[in-house]
């Protein structure tokens, strides 16, 4: 089953809090994503056909102390801005997705958001029909996901690794087609950001 590109979040099996990106393309297979203190980006292996595509190079990952945000486009930068400075989290990312809207390509596809911030998170999507926000209540050793094809509305899955780097492989695992690169970001003091997949550059 391809779902595209997803975001998910939950808590680990001993209830540490979580949140997770997946790159799955079939149009832009030759990308990967590079890990910087507090940021992550999806960006083009040096190989990959040139192309004027807005939407392959992005920050998938903003970070600090208890604040976390993924993403699958540009909106990563001012959810995150804007949590930082001051504004609740449901209202930083139905700003922000009203904002830069779905991408306008051949597809209309949405853009899709998770984010921790304190003990509240989210999954936040808008499309061509609508926009959605929503809290979700993460149970230890579960997550949920949003994709942006077919799984556009935050469906429960099972999580089962502890560490940061096995969340990344389990998430870069999940039996969706067409896998890329994944990343998970642990938050809180012990926190910290991996990720998987085929070593590209």
């Amino acid at each position: 089953m391809y779902i595209g590109r997803f975001v998910l979040a939950g808590r680990t099996p001993s209830g540490r809090p979580f949140l997770g990106y997946r790159v799955s393309s079939r149009s832009f297979p030759n990308r990967r994503i590079v890990l910087e203190a507090g940021t992550a980006a999806v960006l083009p292996l040096k190989d990959a056909p040139p192309t004027d595509n807005p939407y392959i190079s992005y920050n998938c990952l903003r970070s600090e102390g208890d604040i976390a945000v993924v993403a699958n486009g540009s909106h990563t930068d001012p959810i995150f801005e804007k949590v930082c400075s001051g504004y609740p989290l449901r209202d930083a990312l139905a700003l922000s997705l009203l904002a830069l809207d779905y991408e306008h390509d051949s597809l209309n596809t949405p853009r899709i958001a998770a984010a921790w911030s304190g003990e509240v998170a989210l999954l936040g999507i808008v499309t061509d029909q609508g926009l959605l926000v929503q809290q979700i209540c993460a149970q230890p050793g579960h997550a949920s996901l949003i994709a942006t094809y077919g799984l556009t509305r935050p469906s429960e899955i099972s999580v089962g690794s502890e560490n940061v780097t096995d969340l990344a492989a389990e998430i870069y695992s999940l039996p969706y087609s067409h896998p890329v690169a994944a990343l998970a970001v642990l938050l809180g003091t012990e926190g910290g950001a991996a990720v998987a997949g085929p070593v590209r550059s």
